[in-house]
């Protein structure tokens, strides 16, 4: 297998090992946060009202003065399993199962038998706090970890099923309920955004309540711990370590920021701007041994290029080859330098790089608020490939494609900045002729380069727009250190002369 095709399948091989392990991070989300995702996405057909005279109202019974009316929403979670159903030839359940359905979720919200006194304030606070008991579960001294979402859906189907008021055939079927139930849990896959460091209502799902009191409040999450980190089923030790602690910071920031009047969206702007310099900055402390190394490489280049140009035929000639190695290694020592620094950086950020990943993609604040129109939880690829954004500028689509830019812009300028400042400093050195070495080196190092750029790219456009962001101030903050390395190494050239 040739050199160039090895690196390649090496490069491919390590960004194939971080979208694997990216997928590995935990989510943060209880049962009781997905029972609240899921009311917010499929909270019924049914809205009541105390007004006798609204069109097409009915008294609901077992309740005095309060009426209803059913409506399956043309974009809503029913319609679209109905329409999928539709497609696959299965039965679909009438609009008075779900109503019945909706009447059961009531009375469980409601938590009594006896309805009469019950007034409409009353109905809409108790499904707004309990109205995710739909799809929890409710089995009494079942420890949370051990929770199974649709628990108590089941129970509720169970019972509209025996309800006199209705048909069977006017029931969903087994195979209509595995499509549902499929659908749904589909839907909230997408939805991780539940490490929250209080209770609260964040994010956006599906078209909102039925109920208006409800409507822009998002979805109830629980507040974490950062000992729950610790206790997520199959976590792993960076969940603790990093992850919880990177979007305490990011709702410790949000909270502060927006506590000081700093209008929502733009204060989670701010936050990520905030909590990318503190890692960056973090991971310099760490790091800067290994930084003074490969900027100390940029330093002695032109000594390098010296020595690769005195063994033009170090592939092929074995002599050449390991004199190469000897002086080279020799300048290395006499410098300091450790060859292998660059990749030690790697393996530390890394996991970092994960860790930031999975904070931003879980932070409850991030998922809530926009900024110039664009939700800062969603991809960059899931707001450009949606058509029906286009052209409107309040669906954040320009906001998602100049975010793009920029960051491939700033990446491709980071990682090609220290070849352009090496190559004006080996532009001094005088070529005794050609050296097929050296040119083969520079020529592998390029593409390694090329490559590494075309995927940070890839994967910039596929993650959640807050870490388009974090790459951005990243590849800002990174040349900006290349800068300063430079210009103190050149300070140091002078110096010595």
């Amino acid at each position: 297998m040739k050199k160039h095709t090895k690196i390649a399948l090496g490069i491919f091989s390590l960004f194939f090992g971080v979208f694997a392990l990216t997928s590995c991070t935990r989510s943060f989300c209880s049962v009781n946060d997905q029972a609240h995702m899921l009311y917010a996405i499929d909270n019924g057909v049914t809205v009541y009202t105390d007004d006798a005279s609204t069109s097409g109202a009915t008294a609901l019974e077992g309740f005095t003065g309060i009426y209803y009316t059913t409506n399956i929403q043309e974009k809503g979670a029913i319609a679209n399993v109905n329409a999928s159903a539709e497609k696959n030839g299965l039965k679909i359940p009438s609009i008075n199962y779900w109503h019945q359905l909706d009447v059961e979720v009531l009375k469980e919200a409601l938590g009594g038998s006896t309805f009469t006194s019950y007034t409409l304030n009353d109905i809409r606070t108790a499904l707004g706090e309990r109205g995710y008991y739909k799809f929890a579960d409710l089995t009494v001294g079942v420890a949370a970890k051990k929770q199974k979402l649709w628990t108590n859906w089941d129970l509720l189907n169970e019972k509209v099923r025996q309800n006199p008021n209705i048909s069977i055939d006017e029931c969903a079927t087994k195979d209509y309920v595995t499509l549902y139930k499929s659908t749904l849990n589909k839907t909230i896959q997408n939805y991780r955004s539940c490490i929250a460091i209080e209770d609260g209502y964040y994010g956006y799902y599906g078209n909102g309540y039925l109920n208006k009191e409800f409507d822009n409040k998002g979805a109830f999450i629980e507040g974490k711990s950062w000992g729950y980190a610790w206790t997520i089923n199959g976590v792993s030790i960076f969940e603790g370590l990093l992850v919880y602690p990177i979007a305490w910071l990011v709702g410790t920031f949000c909270k502060l920021l927006l506590g000081a009047g700093v209008a929502e969206g733009l204060a989670q702007l701010l936050t990520i701007l905030i909590v990318t310099f503190i890692i960056r900055g973090l991971m310099l402390v760490v790091t800067i041994k290994q930084t003074k190394s490969t900027s100390k490489m940029q330093e002695i280049s032109p000594e390098l290029t010296k020595i690769q140009q005195k063994y033009p035929n170090a592939n092929t000639n074995r002599y050449e080859k390991q004199k190469l190695a000897e002086e080279t290694q020799a300048l290395y020592k006499k410098h300091g330098i450790n060859p292998l620094s660059s990749i030690l950086v790697m393996f530390i950020q890394f996991p970092v790089f994960i860790c930031v990943w999975g904070a931003l993609q879980g932070s409850a604040w991030l998922s809530t608020g926009s900024f110039l129109g664009l939700h800062l939880s969603d991809s960059i690829s899931s707001v450009l490939t949606t058509w029906s954004n286009w052209p409107n500028p309040a669906t954040g689509v320009w906001t998602a494609l100049g975010l793009f830019l920029l960051m491939a812009a700033a990446q491709v300028v980071s990682m090609l900045l220290p070849q352009i400042l090496q190559k004006k400093n080996n532009a001094k050195v005088a070529k005794l002729g050609k050296n097929p070495t050296q040119d083969k080196n520079a020529s592998t190092m390029k593409m390694f380069t090329y490559v590494m750029m075309a995927m940070i790219i890839i994967m910039g456009f596929s993650l959640v727009s807050a870490m388009g962001v974090y790459w951005f101030v990243g590849a800002l903050f990174s040349i900006c250190q290349t800068l300063v390395m430079n210009l103190i190494n050149k300070k140091k050239q002078k110096f010595r002369r």
